[in-house]
This record gives structure tokens, sequence and C-alpha cells, in this order.
């Protein structure tokens, strides 16, 4: 089978050279043509689109959408993908939650360690030889979601925390007994650390606002590495303001890039630029998915095993599906 593959979009630590190294190894692939501009598109031939959280899908031509089979997006989230697209086009779409799912994770690990129990550096010996700190044994951890990142996070917060409840509503609970699908907050008085590590839509947009907040222990450390518009961020801030012994690692925000010297203020606040998921390999591991996805899904289609790639990548999938589904196969 031959197809085309065009990158609707490319992020700033994406530059020429990611794009040819991106076009030789994907040609690598049997039967791939990489597109570098449109304008070398063969009309009779389907297409493979490469996206990123900088792609307006609703831009991308009809002619173009009415012949791809397959979206790639290696990034983390769906939120560039509203329901009445996945809905009326049918077009597999493989999310790289993958991809960065470590590098996250240890994101929020690091800010755990951060806040807790930071090591000293002792220039002289140290007669007390004391290090006034909480043990992690004695905290309460409260997880909001249970994706790729959620998943590691609570194997490698279980054995070294007190206590971890997890709230993900997309979770079958016949499989993963310990997460709760239901959102209820009663007794998050008694968290310690907050993490959000959810997905942004439509029943995740502002879940943490001035209620939830309010519920929490005042010196609470809250850490959010997946999307800005999770959380109320003026809620926040308020919480924040008014409970100084409270501390919150924020790397998204409702509003991206922040301004110049916003809450720099805010002694109990860490901010990032978004960074949680980059590295060093980053650009390396997403050409690999993008690969592996590509090769598996056309083998898949030569084969008439689409079914069998679905099953593989399940956790990948945006694509709702209907009972009726069959995936969109051109020849």
């Amino acid at each position: 089978m031959n197809i085309q593959v065009y990158r609707a979009s490319a992020s700033s630590y994406q530059d020429s050279q990611f794009l040819a190294k991106e076009k030789r190894i994907l040609e690598g692939i049997k039967g791939v043509k990489y597109l570098q501009s449109l304008q070398e598109a063969d009309k009779d031939l389907p297409f493979v689109l490469i996206t990123n959280t900088h792609t307006k899908i609703e831009d991308i031509a009809t002619p173009i959408l009415d012949r791809t089979i397959l979206i790639v997006h290696p990034n983390s989230g769906f939120d560039n993908f509203k329901d009445e697209f996945i809905e009326e086009n049918k077009i597999p779409i493989i999310i790289g939650n993958p991809i960065r799912a470590n590098a996250v994770v240890e994101y929020t690990l690091s800010a755990i360690f951060q806040y807790f129990c930071p090591i000293p550096n002792h220039h002289h010996w140290s007669q007390s030889r004391s290090w006034p700190r909480k043990l992690l044994r004695d905290q309460r951890v409260t997880l909001i979601g249970h994706g790729h990142i959620g998943k590691i996070l609570y194997s490698s917060l279980k054995p070294i925390c007190r206590e971890i409840q997890v709230f993900d509503p997309f979770t079958n609970k016949n499989v993963y007994p310990y997460v709760e699908s239901q959102f209820v907050p009663d007794d998050f008085s008694k968290t310690d650390v907050f993490i959000i590590a959810a997905n942004l839509n439509s029943s995740t947009n502002g879940l943490i606002n001035k209620k939830i907040l309010n519920q929490l222990s005042k010196d609470c450390l809250i850490i959010n590495p997946a999307r800005g518009e999770i959380v109320n961020e003026d809620d926040l801030i308020n919480f924040l303001r008014k409970n100084p012994k409270a501390y919150a690692f924020l790397d998204v925000f409702e509003k991206e890039p922040f301004k110049p010297g916003y809450l720099n203020d805010l002694k109990n606040l860490n901010k990032t630029s978004h960074i949680a998921g980059v590295y060093e390999k980053l650009n390396s591991d997403i050409l690999s998915f993008e690969y592996i996805v590509i090769s598996e899904f056309l083998s898949a289609q030569e084969k008439n095993e689409y079914h069998k790639f679905e099953n593989e990548y399940v956790e990948c999938l945006l694509t709702k599906k209907s009972e009726n589904y069959e995936p969109r196969l051109l020849k």
C-alpha cells in the first residue's frame, strides 16, 4: 500500500534538521512518500497526517481529510480534537501520551522530593546531624487521572506513601479496583499531596476550582504538569495567598506563555514553562513512535487486521467508535 505522510505543523524544538531526519526515517517504511509541502501531494494516494499542539485541525482542507486514513498526534492529550471532528470523520487518531509519560512522572516526583526533602549541602561537618523533614511514608496523596502518567505515578508512590487515592471516570474499575470513577472530594482535607495527571476534556475543564481547593488542607502540596485549563488559576492563586503554608508546582497555565514577572511575588508557587515533558531524547522518541505506529498501521491494513492494531493501541486511540464502526480504508 502506498501512502503520503504530511506533517501539518512543527514545534519550536523541531528545526529543519529534525524535519529532514523525519523524512529520511519515515521514507524507510515501504510505500511511504514524505511530503515537505502539499504541492508535492499525489491526488490519488491516501494521507497519514502528523499533527501537534499548533495544528488547527479545522483548517486542514476537506479534500485532504477525505483521503486521510490515520492521524498521528505525537503530543500528550487530546484537546486538539473536538468530539464533533472525531465523530464526523471516523479517522483513527493515535495520541503520543506514552512518549512523554516518564518525563512528566519524573517532573512530578522531583517536585515532591524537592518540597519534602531537599538535600542540604554541608560545607562543614554538622555536629547536630539534623535533617528536619516530613517523610513521604506519612503523606496522603490524591491523584487525578489514571492514564499512562497516572499508572506510573501510582506504582511509584504506592510503596512509599501512607495512602494514595486515585480518581478517573474513564478507567475500568474491574481491572483497576483501586481507582474511583466518581470524583467525590469528601475527604480532601486529609490530602497532603494533590496531583493532577488528567487529560483536558469537557469534564475536566475547570475541574479544580474554589470549591475543591477550599477542601484541601492549608499546607497541601499541589502539582499540575497536565493542562492549565483543568485548574481555575484565579481560584488557585487566591488559595495560595490565603494559605502561605500551602505550595504549588505549576508547569502549565490557562494562558501560555505567561507574562514576564507573572506571580513572581507569590513565594509558595514554583512556575516552569511547560517543560515537564521535554527531555534530551524527545525528538528521537517522537520519530521512533511515528515510525512504529505508521509501520504497524500499514501492515494491519494490508493484512486486513485493523482490529488487531486497534487492540494494541487501545490506550492511545482517540477515535470514538460506534458499535458499527469500521476504519476508513483507502486503496
